[in-house]
């Protein structure tokens, strides 16, 4: 019995739980009817809906993604250049949380978490990104070694504080 109960309520989330950047175009449907998944979304009749039909990264449209530097692979650490040419004039957005921050010129960093947003600074030496928040961290100074994943994904590894994934978008989206 309590096999059939777990295995009913896995079907009922796998069923009723995708996530999506778009609101519902249409109520679900019953439970009898076959269910078909599709990568992109479409129109009641089936077909693709091309209004609607952005691809995005961690919430992020995939038009405002940063591509990687052409000599840093998947899996390596990016240099301070790579780190310059990435950053600077782009905004990081954390995969798994409401964090962006905005890399300005001469080192003028802006956050935004949740609803909260906050001004600090930061510098690329060594091949690391350290960060400052007056408040946010309670001012300590965070430094990162920063990981390209690939798939337009990158790990912020810190030293000595915990790590991150994020996707890099072109400019200051949040206007921060």
């Amino acid at each position: 019995m309590k096999k059939a109960l777990f295995a009913g309520l896995c079907a009922l989330a796998l069923m009723g739980c995708e996530a999506s950047d778009e609101p519902d175009a249409q109520p679900p449907s019953s439970a009898s009817a076959p269910m078909a998944f599709s990568a992109q979304p479409t129109t009641p009749t089936g077909a693709l809906s091309s209004a609607s039909a952005v691809q995005r990264v961690a919430g992020v449209p995939v038009t405002l993604l940063v591509s990687s530097p052409q000599t840093t692979s998947q899996g390596a650490i990016l240099g301070e250049t790579e780190l310059a040419q990435l950053l600077i004039g782009n905004s990081i957005k954390q995969v798994d949380d409401q964090y962006w921050a905005y890399f300005g010129a001469n080192g003028q960093l802006g956050g935004l978490l949740v609803n909260l947003t906050e001004r600090g600074s930061y510098s690329l030496a060594g091949g690391q990104v350290c960060k400052s928040w007056p408040t946010w961290a309670a001012g300590t100074r965070l430094c990162y070694r920063v990981l390209n994943l690939g798939d337009a994904r990158y790990r912020f590894s810190g030293i000595g504080v915990d790590s991150f994934d994020v996707v890099i978008s072109r400019g200051n989206p949040q206007a921060l």
